[in-house]
């Protein structure tokens, strides 16, 4: 006899995916539990970092940029369920040699979409937003439609706004093995077992243990970011400064900044450099920054914004969860029936959360959803 399930949805793993994912479907009045192996908000994963950036004309590819549309609904949304500020407009910058890839990536979107933008040579960014040092080649993309977020703040506010819909939510629980089921999938957590009709696996870095076959070609790495202050923080204030990407001619050198808010100092951080994709099993997490992280942010900083002190007065890990081609997995696979998986976000997939949380309700529940997400399938390396 098929046992009765205990729920309709298991959602595992409550960073940014699955919080989202949990409010969706809980505001669709469907019995879910969310299950969490720490606490909301925590800094093991991929959702912290006290600030993250917003962007609309994605230089990864024009298929993002209706996502990333829905997503600014999507937070608006959620500051208003939530009564929590965490969105800031600040508009965004793609800084790189003129006629260089990293440049005419997002002006490609923007053009597919008929979205609004400006672009800066060496003389206008330099009158424009003095806090940059560019040589004379550089130049750069603004879009007005580019912000920053608050994922702690985020993650914290959508747990509350399910529960508050009826959602159950289990933290400081680990799930030790996922069971695929076409109609029955089920969750281990300790002795017990959770019988569900379907299971969202948002759980980040730990998709490479509980759904091995989904995240067989995703690698694990760590990340460091840094805060920096400044003599002069008006410089760097939202109103002033606009969060950025800065990359080389090849994209194989990025890093990016974003403003002081609320007080903080001016954040930087690499997104990606040779030789820094440093193995990372997340049962472990990522190793904490050393000196040498310390000194190649630092270079960076004293290199490119001269404002900023060339110290960090703080500095903090995380990992990436890369795909071969650095876009998302999103949806079933044959070998998983009865789940959805949600992973592999490549380090730039916090800000799509709200839409892909609405996606993953769609997909929990009817099976599919109207959003064109064929590019994120997740067996497209199977």
């Amino acid at each position: 006899m098929m046992s009765t399930p205990d729920v309709d949805v298991v959602v595992v793993g409550l960073g940014a995916m699955g919080s989202n994912t949990l409010m969706q479907l809980a505001r669709r009045q469907v019995k879910v539990l969310g299950i969490e192996q720490f606490e909301p908000g925590h800094s093991r994963g991929a959702s912290h970092g006290e600030t993250r950036i917003i962007r609309t004309a994605y230089a990864e590819g024009a298929a993002y940029v209706p996502l990333a549309q829905r997503a600014w609904q999507l937070w608006r949304e959620l500051e208003n369920l939530s009564g929590e500020r965490l969105l800031e407009k600040t508009g965004g910058l793609v800084i790189g040699p003129t006629g260089s890839a990293p440049v005419l990536a997002p002006i490609t979107s923007a053009t597919a979409h008929h979205l609004p933008y400006e672009l800066f040579d060496h003389d206008q960014m330099r009158k424009r937003y003095p806090q940059h040092r560019l040589d004379k080649q550089s130049a750069a993309f603004y879009e007005a439609d580019a912000g920053v977020l608050r994922p702690e703040k985020a993650v914290r506010a959508a747990i509350r706004v399910a529960e508050s819909s009826g959602a159950q939510v289990l933290t400081g629980t680990e799930v030790t093995e996922i069971i695929p089921d076409p109609e029955r999938p089920r969750v281990r957590i300790g002795h017990k077992e959770i019988v569900a009709r379907h299971v969202v696996v948002a759980a980040g870095a730990w998709l490479t243990r509980l759904t091995p076959a989904a995240m067989s070609t995703v690698k694990v790495v760590r990340r460091v970011f840094g805060w920096f202050e400044s003599d002069h923080p008006a410089d760097y204030t939202i109103e002033r400064f606009p969060v950025f990407i800065r990359a080389d001619a090849t994209d194989t050198h990025v890093w990016y900044g974003i403003p002081s808010v609320d007080g903080s100092p001016v954040k930087v951080a690499i997104h990606f450099w040779p030789g820094l994709d440093e193995p990372v099993d997340p049962t472990a997490g990522a190793r904490p920054p050393d000196n040498h992280d310390a000194d190649l942010i630092a270079e960076i900083v004293e290199q490119t914004l001269p404002g900023l002190r060339p110290r960090p007065v703080k500095l903090q890990s995380c990992m990436y969860s890369l795909t071969p081609d650095q876009h998302f997995l999103v949806g079933s696979r044959a070998d998983l029936p009865g789940l959805t998986v949600l992973g592999g976000f490549s380090g730039h997939g916090f800000k799509f959360s709200t839409a892909i949380g609405e996606i993953a309700a769609d997909l929990a529940t009817q099976g599919k959803t109207s959003w064109e997400i064929a590019f994120l399938d997740p067996e497209r390396f199977a």
